[in-house]
């Protein structure tokens, strides 16, 4: 009789659960949020929290998900947990196969119903006396303000053109542009094209033009790395390293950092001399040794490639299509541009003077949060905390400083985001999703962290209702007041009682520990296998 009492009361609990599960949901179910962006980060944000029970509309300014996606990392260690990359892909898509699986993604979801295309967020403002958000939105039919009670970011944030301060620009008469700007070829055809950036976007651009400028030239002020995302057996290189090996790396990262970054910059310096070796025409009947020296030659004398700032400061350019076409000649490398002198000719550090058609800036972008006026910046390193919608702070005037050789360290660069995801002050209404950089692959870190905001936000749903949420249905309270009290350091996180993603992969201090001699021990079986 025992026993038949103790699996009643078991079924009862389990009962309760879903009971308790689906009254949570049906709550969650009035609250209104919006996702801006649709981008990898805008799905996931989309597709948990509609889980979650939320009534979840997202706005995209384009007319199809995806956003603007590059993907330097390969198929075997991205994509989305519950819906992986199609086999018949190859190791790193392109762009058009990244459209297609995000696309295809929000298809299989029934994400495309809740969308808002071509709809342009202009600002988020809180409307304090009904203690929502008022999002100022712009589409075809016109301007409009709607009302939500939670916001998540998944828009990207570098999103400013950068323009380096070169004079006598305006006296130039061909063609400039920034990088944001290009989509093809096909306007430069036939002319001199001087492609000025050595990152991911000029390299790109600058193999884009080769068969169909007349000549293209590419600027840049100082060396850099740049490593094939392939290894020599033709294997995608980020498919060799193995999880344990990884989480080995990064605590030796956080213990040890100048050794690690030494370690870092002579693998990826090596990696990048024999990627220069290996694609030598000239050098392939030559001993390795030989070829390796040539290589080291060409990098730091003739493409002044060779030395480049550390990899644990600036990202490298991970392209193996690059230095090959340097090899060609299709691309003829220069140093940085100072000046524009006459109708079609720029004045080089070196004092030489190039004719060109175009000049195209691959010069980055700044991040741009006056979306967001509530946003708080710096508020550490003895700088005062600010908003954007303050009347102390105007972006343009600080630039204007910087831009006469003022000092710029009082300019508020660093947004105030606990896990680089909470505003301290609205943590239970707000979340940003584009300003997170991981060293794991981006879309598996938005997919993960998006997860953490909806059950975040239905604990805290369940919370304000008095009730306690059903342990196996969702996490423990967030707690988030806790975060408008704590110091916040930029991206110092080290605060016990606030929550951390990696707590919750983790566990305890104890079973951190655990999970790092476990690592290590598991990394040590690896070699000697191999």
């Amino acid at each position: 009789m025992s026993v038949v009492v103790r699996r009643s009361v078991k079924r009862f609990r389990g009962y309760r659960g879903i009971v308790d599960q689906l009254q949570g949901m049906a709550r969650a179910m009035h609250i209104k949020i919006v996702v801006i962006g649709l981008g990898p980060a805008g799905l996931t944000a989309l597709k948990a929290l509609r889980e979650e029970g939320f009534h979840v509309v997202a706005f995209e300014r384009r007319d199809e998900p995806g956003g603007v996606t590059v993907c330097n990392v390969s198929k075997f260690v991205s994509g989305f947990s519950d819906y992986p990359v199609p086999k018949d892909y190859p190791p790193y898509l392109t762009a058009l196969q990244m459209h297609e699986y995000l696309d295809s993604y929000a298809s299989y979801f029934n994400l495309k119903d809740h969308v808002h295309y071509n709809t342009t967020v202009k600002k988020v403002i809180r409307n304090m006396s009904k203690d929502i958000w008022d999002v100022h939105v712009t589409n075809l039919e016109g301007d409009s303000i709607l009302s939500f009670a939670k916001v998540v970011f998944g828009h990207g944030s570098q999103s400013v053109p950068v323009w380096p301060s070169i004079p006598n620009k305006d006296k130039f008469k061909g063609e400039v542009i920034h990088s944001q700007v290009y989509k093809s070829s096909e306007p430069f055809r036939g002319k001199r094209v001087l492609v000025v950036g050595v990152g991911n976007t000029a390299c790109d651009i600058s193999l884009s033009l080769r068969k169909h400028a007349a000549k293209v030239y590419q600027s840049y002020r100082r060396g850099k790395i740049l490593i094939s995302r392939y290894t020599e057996d033709g294997v995608a290189m980020d498919s060799e390293f193995s999880w344990p090996m990884m989480r080995l790396k990064y605590f030796l990262d956080e213990k040890m950092p100048r050794l690690m970054a030494t370690v870092a910059d002579k693998i990826t310096t090596t990696k990048m001399v024999s990627d220069a070796a290996r694609f030598d025409p000239a050098a392939r009947d030559l001993a390795t040794g030989e070829r390796l020296k040539r290589a080291t030659k060409m990098l730091e004398e003739d493409w002044h490639l060779l030395p480049g700032p550390s990899v644990t400061r600036v990202h490298p350019t991970v392209q193996e299509d690059f230095i090959p076409a340097l090899h060609e000649g299709d691309v003829t490398p220069l140093r940085g541009i100072e000046d524009f002198v006459g109708d079609n000719q720029v004045l080089l550090e070196d004092d030489t003077v190039v004719e060109v058609d175009a000049v195209i800036f691959c010069t980055g972008y700044e991040a741009d949060f006056s979306i967001f006026p509530e946003l708080e910046f710096n508020g550490s390193g003895g700088l005062p905390s600010r908003k954007i919608g303050d009347d102390s702070y105007d972006g343009t005037a600080d630039q204007g400083e910087v831009e006469k050789g003022q000092d710029s360290s009082e300019k508020p660069q660093v947004p105030r985001l606990f896990q680089m995801i909470f505003p301290p002050r609205w943590a239970s209404s707000v979340a940003f999703l584009s300003w997170m950089a991981p060293q794991e692959p981006a879309w598996c870190v938005c997919e993960l962290a998006s997860m953490a905001i909806a059950q975040i936000w239905a604990a805290e749903t369940v919370k304000s209702a008095e009730k306690q949420p059903p342990a196996k249905s969702y996490c423990s309270p967030a707690l988030l007041t806790w975060l408008a009290k704590g110091p916040m350091n930029g991206h110092s996180w080290r605060q016990e009682k606030m929550f951390s993603i990696r707590n919750v992969i983790l566990g305890t201090t104890y079973n951190r520990y655990l999970f790092i001699y476990i690592s290590i021990y598991l990394y040590i079986l690896e070699v000697v296998d191999t």
